[in-house]
């Protein structure tokens, strides 16, 4: 059992983190988990979350930038990192930022990204939870933008932000020549200067989960699918995609904030043709598996839906072919067809599979 803090502690508790931000004196309170009496004289907390798995050091970038932001003094907040089994030197870096910033590690032993989401929904305080991810550098306006829109839109739960790429040098050159059809690999985010109103018929829009925030209560309602998200042996994307699908269908409202701005940083393993294609086949293993149902009752060729072949022909056709001979953009959208197509594939197959294995264990009756 936890011994009772004396009111020194308390105080020192609640005492005001002080950051400096061109020159000007920034401070956030840093609110122990236990008390609710901060958290009710303060007019809006806010939990940021940040799932990690094995990236020490772009999470030492990520916790950077958020040291440097300008953070409203009348906003209180906390930072709840969910370790998800990193056999690196996570748990090192965040213990450097106790104290410069209002942060606690959680630990969520189940692999896969959805599980460390639930586990930061289980354990947020804030009235609203806003995430990013490891690998990001956020604006020094973010957070504010974030509060200053919840306050304009309290009846909205769902809020989305602007993510730009920012690219590790030498950039490839096809990289920069395709870079307009490869905002789904590099998650950007970027609908000019006006607010947008979210809508669920409009997926194109939806916000990703680099620069996401749901109100807690929403948020607890409409939690993660761990079959979705990046997981072991399973490649698949969508975990936020599904998750506002369902909460703007329920009714609710949602705006994405041109100013709450993050960059996303690529590395030179992510500006790859491996990568774009590894990518898209993960979008296509996705939508087999959130379609399978409708799938299922049409025609298949050795396990797998028979109009998925023909594509897969075409498109490799297409891809090769096209690959020294049309401009760049063209070839790698050829590419994202036949590896979206691979996936979806690739998903019946490992269904077929499990199927067959399930059948021999079973006992027959």
């Amino acid at each position: 059992m936890r011994a009772r803090k004396s009111g020194q502690d308390e105080r020192e508790d609640k005492a005001a983190t002080g950051c400096q931000v061109e020159g000007k004196d920034c401070y956030s309170r840093v609110l122990p988990v236990e008390s609710n009496s901060e958290k009710d004289c303060t007019s809006m907390f806010i939990t940021v979350g940040i799932c990690t798995f094995n990236r020490a050091e772009s999470l030492r970038r990520t916790l950077d930038s958020l040291v440097a932001m300008r953070v409203p003094s009348d906003l209180a907040w906390e930072i709840v990192i969910v370790n998800n089994n990193s056999t690196d030197h996570t748990d090192d870096v965040i213990s450097e930022y106790i104290g410069r910033l209002p942060v606690r590690r959680e630990f969520e032993p189940r692999p896969g990204k959805s599980n460390a989401q639930n586990r930061s929904i289980d354990v947020a305080k804030g009235d609203y939870l806003v995430y990013t991810d490891d690998d990001v550098v956020v604006d020094v306006g973010w957070l504010t933008a974030y509060a200053e829109a919840f306050r304009r839109w309290p009846e909205a739960a769902l809020f989305g932000g602007r993510i730009t790429p920012k690219y590790e040098p030498p950039v490839e050159k096809w990289v920069m020549e395709s870079e307009a059809v490869l905002k789904g690999p590099y998650a950007v985010r970027d609908f000019g200067d006006h607010v947008l109103a979210l809508s669920a018929d409009d997926e194109g829009h939806f916000p990703f989960g680099a620069n996401l925030a749901i109100r807690a209560r929403e948020q607890r309602a409409f939690r993660y699918d761990p079959e979705l998200g990046p997981i072991p042996n399973k490649i698949r994307n969508h975990d936020e995609i599904d998750v506002i699908h369902r909460l703007l269908g329920s009714g609710a409202t949602g705006y994405w904030l041109p100013d709450a701005r993050v960059e996303h940083c690529i590395g030179r393993d992510r500006q790859t043709l491996r990568y774009i294609a590894a990518y898209y086949e993960g979008y296509g293993e996705t939508w087999a598996f959130r379609n399978a149902a409708a799938t299922a009752a049409g025609p298949f060729w050795f396990g797998i839906p028979r109009g998925i072949w023909p594509r897969l022909l075409v498109w490799w056709v297409l891809y090769h072919l096209c690959r020294f001979v049309f401009p760049v953009p063209v070839w790698v959208t050829y590419l994202e067809a036949y590896s979206f197509n691979k996936g979806k594939a690739r998903y019946w197959m490992q269904r077929k599979v499990e199927m067959q294995r399930k059948a021999k264990v079973e006992p027959i009756a």
